[in-house]
């Protein structure tokens, strides 16, 4: 029996029916709504029959947008953040993630098959177990923030989540996570969601052709691709630059000026914001597995990651193993600890896959500690808001750094933009979180 619990808690009413009211109304005089009422009436006379051809002509053929008019909503228990890593992957899904930040790591981890099988499942157990007993020990004892004790934690570590997202996602997110490289767990959790999607829309999910078309898909980034050869060849020419680096001069679509940002922040002018959307940035970013699940749901955020088979490959054979350590563990009697934990987490990752475990079972050993890079795009509207929200104190250090160092950049080759690359109080005029600190008010005064 599975670990992890899967729930369909919600999802529109008829969501077939609905699809189907949408594709046929594109065609006829009637309303959607009418068609809807008619379509009602042809089910509960002669079945389902009259829907699967509609379907299979309209979003089997890739029209995506019959596959968006529907929802459906998941609650998903105990998986491992390895699984939650891919699920928030695809742009169009939303997730309300459990944060380690606060709630505590408190349901253990999961092992796969291949590792309980083999002759390592004592000695597994035994690393992953320490790394929890330093999670409780820095947490309880040396009380450090759970924020930064949870960055040793593997990736197999259980966690929950809430993802909702349409038929058209739903089935990208379960074709990409076929793909070999991807752990089977992750696996298993997708194909329950689209499971428990078929039965009530069989025919959303029947696989007509196109519907499951790679090319008619918004990409993802893959963390459990195989290779990612170009991204691989510019982090060896430029990842020792810096770990937040500007790939190229901002490319700026819409002529900019300082009177049509100022009236799309001040006057709220969807126009003018809309028109942020056409200056772009493009950076190179390392950052740690643990910022990695900020950062791939900040969704106006469009990336390109490096594989993690090659990320813990590179950390296996560098000096520093591609360990990220939190400040508060730096300054603490907990970072010799910390360390090894990172070092014998990646060496027996290596010694499962000698010992036969694949790559794509033995990966979720790894700590979230581990370093890797992404490319990252970020637009003007992005500089002002994602941006904003990132450098607030009340965003967690890593992300915050990160998001510093592209607000410097930003002010340095785009001022008149820049100046508004600030914690999300400077922007909005007011403090939206729950303890103000008074930030904007300071500005105002110099």
């Amino acid at each position: 029996m599975a670990d992890f619990r899967v729930k369909l808690m919600g999802l529109t009413d008829d969501p077939q029916l609905l699809s189907v009211a949408g594709a046929l109304g594109c065609f006829e005089e009637k309303s959607a709504a009418e068609i809807y009422k008619d379509i009602q009436a042809v089910v509960l006379s002669q079945g389902m029959a009259k829907i699967k051809p509609v379907l299979k002509n309209s979003f089997g053929r890739g029209h995506g947008s019959v596959g968006d008019q529907n929802h459906f909503i998941f609650s998903i228990e105990d998986l491992p953040r390895a699984a939650t890593l891919q699920l928030c992957s695809p742009e169009y899904l939303a997730h309300l993630q459990q944060s380690l930040r606060r709630a505590s790591a408190s349901r253990g981890f999961y092992l796969p098959e291949a590792i309980k099988k083999s002759g390592l499942s004592d000695e597994t157990r035994r690393i992953l177990s320490k790394s929890f007993l330093f999670y409780t020990s820095s947490t309880q004892e040396g009380d450090l923030p759970k924020e930064d004790a949870r960055f040793p934690l593997p990736l197999y570590t259980k966690t929950n989540i809430q993802t909702a997202g349409n038929a058209r996602e739903l089935s990208h997110l379960w074709t990409m996570s076929q793909d070999k490289e991807v752990p089977s767990v992750v696996k298993a959790v997708v194909d329950e969601m689209l499971n428990q999607a078929k039965e009530t829309a069989p025919y959303l999910f029947e696989d007509f052709g196109f519907n499951y078309e790679r090319l008619a898909w918004y990409p993802s980034a893959q963390l459990f691709a195989s290779t990612n050869e170009e991204l691989q060849d510019l982090i060896r020419k430029r990842g020792k630059d810096d770990d937040v680096i500007l790939l190229g001069p901002p490319q700026v679509g819409i002529p900019i000026t300082e009177r049509g940002i100022d009236k799309a922040v001040k006057e709220r002018n969807e126009t003018e914001l809309a028109n942020l959307k056409h200056i772009h940035f493009e950076f190179l970013v390392a950052m740690s597995l643990t910022c990695w699940h900020q950062a791939i749901r900040q969704r106006t955020w469009d990336h390109s990651v490096e594989p993690i088979y090659d990320a813990v490959e590179d950390a296996l054979n560098s000096e520093d193993r591609r360990m990220i350590m939190p400040p508060s563990i730096k300054k603490s009697d907990f970072s010799l600890e910390y360390e090894g934990l990172h070092y014998s987490m990646l060496r027996h990752y290596n010694k499962l896959v000698k010992d036969g475990v694949s790559k794509c079972e033995a990966i979720g050993v790894i700590p979230h500690s581990l370093k890797i890079w992404t490319v990252i795009h970020v637009n003007g509207w992005n500089a002002i808001h994602s941006i904003g929200k990132r450098t607030c104190l009340t965003a967690q250090w890593e992300i915050r750094k990160i998001a510093q160092k592209m607000a410097k950049i930003i002010k340095k080759e785009l001022p008149v933009l820049g100046k508004w690359a600030e914690p999300q109080c400077i922007t909005y005029g007011r403090c939206p979180e729950p303890e103000d600190c008074g930030y904007y008010k300071k500005k105002e005064v110099e």
